[in-house]
């Protein structure tokens, strides 16, 4: 059975899902492992191997019991009344003066990650959104160009400051990851340059160091050579996301890693 969960969780690896929703399929999946600790003790009891066959079943009857607590928390997204796992993690050595997880307590403010014009400033009805496409070589420019701004200090993977107890709060509060870089962070430098007829993001420290990042696809929803032809495109904001996460785990915080990803904004102009 551990083979089994390795093996799922090695291949969950590969996909880019959400933590919530892989730990909802995890549920299940140990839920159903706990079922071959019945057969076993079912298979004692034929075998007149009655002191194995208890013990198995007692062992049984307890992750059956925090295997339902598990499916109801992340199927719910609350603890059953019944849950006693908060006071395990207590007698456990868990933090004694820690809220109750469903004690009510409100979050802290949403943390406001450092943003900071490049470019210049545009109103915001003239910014759309843009779908990118990323080449391996401009993946691995990009994880680069984090490990350059997390060496040279401008990117902080310290959660801003917070602890596990005020990441909790705001993880259940918000119902999503909360991010170590926080929700985004402007990169130092960048820009939009026409190559053969692709329209490709250049980032990077500065803009000597600048290397290719992405290839633009669509403006809002037009394709970027047909918006190009009637308007003047520049590059409004450039933000990466992702990274080391937590979210709200049954009685405390869990860390996941989502890949490192770049959210642009365009700023269209018509034509003279």
């Amino acid at each position: 059975m551990l083979s089994l969960l390795d093996i799922v969780n090695h291949y969950f690896g590969y996909l880019n899902i959400n933590g919530r929703v892989k730990n909802r399929i995890f549920s299940v999946v140990c839920l159903l492992g706990d079922f071959y600790l019945l057969y076993k003790s079912i298979y004692y009891f034929r075998a007149a191997a009655i002191g194995r066959g208890v013990l198995n079943l007692l062992v049984f009857l307890i992750l059956l019991y925090f295997a339902l607590m598990n499916l109801y928390f992340y199927y719910r997204g609350k603890n059953a009344i019944v849950d006693v796992s908060p006071y395990v993690e207590k007698a456990l050595g868990g933090d004694p003066n820690a809220p109750h997880p469903l004690n009510g307590l409100s979050a802290k403010p949403k943390v406001i990650s450092q943003i900071q014009p490049a470019t210049g400033l545009f109103e915001e009805q003239d910014l759309l959104p843009t779908e990118l496409t990323m080449t391996a070589e401009q993946t691995e420019k990009l994880t680069t160009l984090v490990n350059q701004l997390i060496e040279s200090g401008y990117i902080s993977l310290n959660y801003s400051g917070l602890d596990d107890q005020d990441i909790y709060q705001q993880a259940q509060k918000f119902q999503r990851p909360i991010y170590a870089i926080g929700d985004k962070v402007a990169i130092p430098f960048y820009e939009l340059k026409q190559v053969d007829q692709q329209w490709l993001l250049y980032g990077g420290i500065n803009a000597i160091a600048k290397e290719p990042l992405a290839t633009i696809k669509t403006v809002g929803l037009t394709p970027v050579q047909q918006l190009a032809t009637d308007y003047q495109l520049a590059v409004a904001h450039t933000w990466l996301v992702g990274g080391p996460h937590k979210i709200a785990g049954r009685s405390g915080v869990v860390e996941g890693h989502d890949p490192y990803q770049l959210m642009v904004q365009i700023a269209y102009q018509k034509r003279s």
